[in-house]
């Protein structure tokens, strides 16, 4: 089995299994959890399934002391959640009277549809997905509207990213996406099968099923710093819930289409061996048996390594390859040198050499040179 970045930890998974498990199964799990982990030195990570683990196993399963403090995430998660809604509904609002059509991605659109519960998902933001051809258009809305971007050019940056971050001017975050994943590819299939969403009162669309599915396993199993491990729980929750309505043979033609077949026959069997997720065992073969390029390969397995200047540059390799070479939709990158550049946000081509010294410095410091912000 192929590893992968993001995986839990023996007490993590302990976790998993009291937020997944049925009652008895799950009631073991976290009892096994409760002996071994300090409810105060739980890690983020397990921190942000604890309301998952409140709702699977009820109330009544839990002390009054440790039913009041899951009680208390829960609605923490809730609350936050609401608020969030709200301010990305005005937001969607506001791209859809300037016709510009949007699409929720990730947490929002799981927590509404999947869980169908907003205070067992938690999150930080919201992703909102727009036409390529559209991106800038809708930046440019959101910066009218008083949203701040998270980085000083937006159109520049979205020349070589997928993604930026705005931030509200009453505390909302939204990640303005164009495309789905971090590896660029056209997302017409992903439009013309979305379903509806409501979100904060305001009508959107919602990835289907299968391409939630997907989209969900090759988000979650890079390595991070602060483990995902949750796309683990996003996942099974959606595989059980969709039932026989899950379209199989569209999740792996989609990720043949993608050229993301090496990380989503990972994650798939992962499930399938890890939590006994009923992936069939068709598709497993189906994408173990599909042809990939050793650019695909290599960049998977930098992709779930720590950071560093290796892993970095093959990432940034693999988003120029595709940008390239896949169908994107979007406009030729130019030479691999300007594309760093942009993608690094350096304001000349000499300044990479730097960028690269200072990438390996900063990888032999305690904690990898991360400050934690």
């Amino acid at each position: 089995m192929t590893a992968l970045g993001n995986v839990p930890s023996p007490a993590q998974r302990l976790v998993l299994h009291a937020a997944l498990d049925d009652h008895e199964a799950g009631w073991r799990a976290w009892s096994a959890w409760s002996r071994a982990i300090d409810f105060d030195d739980v890690d983020h990570g397990s921190q942000r399934l604890l309301p998952l683990v409140y709702r699977n196993l009820g109330t009544e399963s839990f002390d009054p002391q440790v039913g009041g403090r899951l009680k208390g995430l829960y609605r923490r998660a809730w609350t936050r959640n609401q608020m969030l809604f709200r301010s990305t509904g005005a937001v969607i609002g506001m791209l859809r009277d300037k016709g510009i059509e949007s699409l929720v991605l990730k947490g929002a659109s799981l927590a509404v549809r999947t869980y169908e519960d907003a205070g067992v998902r938690p999150m930080e933001d919201v992703d909102v997905l727009v036409p390529f051809e559209r991106a800038a258009d809708a930046a440019r809305a959101f910066e009218e509207a008083g949203w701040r971007a998270a980085k000083p050019n937006p159109l520049e940056w979205m020349r070589v990213h997928h993604s930026l971050n705005f931030l509200g001017p009453e505390g909302g975050s939204v990640d303005l996406h164009w495309y789905t994943l971090w590896q660029p590819a056209a997302e017409d299939p992903v439009w013309s099968a979305a379903v509806p969403l409501e979100l904060g009162g305001v009508a959107t669309l919602a990835p289907a099923d299968s391409d939630q599915l997907l989209l969900t396993c090759v988000h979650g199993t890079p390595w991070s710093p602060l483990p995902p491990f949750r796309w683990i729980a996003d996942a099974v929750t959606l595989i059980r819930r969709a039932g026989d309505g899950l379209d199989w043979d569209r999740v792996a033609a989609e990720a043949e289409r993608r050229e993301l077949t090496v990380a989503s026959h990972a994650a798939l069997e992962y499930l399938a061996n890890e939590f006994g997720a009923p992936v069939p065992p068709e598709t497993i073969a189906r994408l173990a048996a599909a042809p990939s390029t050793r650019q695909e390969r290599a960049a998977f397995r930098a992709s779930c390594r720590p950071e560093g200047p290796l892993r970095n540059f093959l990432m940034a390799r693999d988003r120029y390859r595709r940008l390239r070479d896949v169908d994107t939709a979007g406009p030729d990158p130019g030479n691999f040198i300007s594309f760093a550049r942009n993608f690094w946000g350096l304001d000349n081509v000499w300044q990479l050499p730097l960028h690269a010294a200072r990438s390996a410095f900063r990888r032999v410091l305690p904690g990898g040179g991360r400050s934690g912000a």
